[in-house]
């Protein structure tokens, strides 16, 4: 990036948090939440993806319920945005942060965190507030967490601001650019770290996996990390109860042993655990999960042969 730039849109960033850090909460979640709206009625493309993918998940919905549900989802994303602006500009603080969130389920964290030396794997998606999952998991449990984060086009927002905030809770970030190694070597370490696995795939970088009983691609990485290093591997979500309200979520880990079969088939498998874990978060907030990008991408037939054509070759290598 231009240098110039670069300087000029860190000043324009760091001036916009000043102003925010001076305006009462109530109207940063109203403008917030006024976008959200704004752009649910004005991004036809985004809401016509989001009503099909909840035809196609939910297709039990009538239509005048997948858009009640559709506009709810705006609505919380809206908040998300609110929220996240809020710890950015430094009006979410560790103590405001332990009055938000029903932390109950931290226990079983902690329970988990001593029952091993090794790291423990989350695995969650883009549902509820995933930022302050990150957050409050850090400010609760005994060692260093990770998070796994993109890498802003401006490196100066991101060295002085972005970053700072993110690990002010305690987490320590890894770029998405190249992250499995050192997740791994994290894990290695016995620190914990937390992955998004709802986002969107392919053929290439994931393997095919039924999710709301739609044949879909999943990312493998949490998987392979499981069959590698046997990790503790978590479901967990930070689901919203109230207004400025939430709960912490903790599923039950995911179970795995080597069956013997091969390294790709264990994955294929293991990813389908993972993926089903995931929907059982989001099923009973269905309107707090992030359904406007493409996720039930579906298979065209070339496709299918392909991943017809692999199971013949396992199958073979296996007789």
């Amino acid at each position: 990036m231009n240098p110039l730039r670069e300087k000029t849109e860190y000043f324009l960033t760091k001036g916009f948090f000043c102003i925010l850090r001076l305006c009462p909460s109530v109207v940063i979640y109203g403008l917030c939440r006024g976008f959200a709206a704004l752009f649910y009625t004005l991004g036809l493309r985004r809401r016509k993806m989001t009503l099909q993918n909840m035809q196609l998940a939910l297709p039990n919905l009538s239509a005048k319920e997948r858009q009640r549900m559709a506009r709810a989802s705006y609505d919380h994303f809206g908040q998300f945005m609110a929220e996240s602006a809020m710890i950015l500009a430094g009006k979410i603080d560790r103590e405001k942060l332990q009055k938000m969130v029903d932390g109950e389920d931290i226990s079983k964290l902690l329970e988990l965190e001593k029952s091993t030396e090794k790291g423990i794997l989350f695995i969650t998606g883009h549902l509820g507030n995933f930022e302050l999952l990150a957050h409050y998991t850090g400010t609760r449990l005994t060692r260093t967490g990770q998070v796994v984060a993109r890498k802003g086009t401006n490196q100066r927002v991101d060295d002085r601001i972005v970053t700072p905030m993110r690990e002010s809770f305690g987490n320590r970030v890894i770029y998405k650019e190249r992250a499995l190694p050192h997740v791994a070597r994290a894990l290695k370490r016995g620190e914990h770290v937390g992955l998004l696995i709802d986002i969107k795939s392919n053929h290439k970088q994931g393997v095919p996996v039924t999710f709301f009983d739609n044949k879909t691609y999943a990312i493998k990485s949490s998987a392979y990390l499981q069959i590698k290093l046997t990790p503790i591997v978590v479901p967990v979500s930070m689901a919203r109860i109230g207004p400025k309200r939430y709960k912490l979520i903790v599923g039950d880990p995911v179970q795995w042993t080597d069956n013997g079969q091969p390294i790709e088939e264990q994955i294929l498998e293991l990813t389908q655990l993972h993926q089903t874990a995931l929907e059982k978060l989001i099923r009973p907030y269905p309107e707090q999960w992030l359904w406007m990008h493409n996720r039930f991408k579906l298979m065209d037939a070339r496709t299918r042969r392909r991943q017809k054509r692999k199971a013949l070759r396992i199958a073979a290598k296996d007789a």
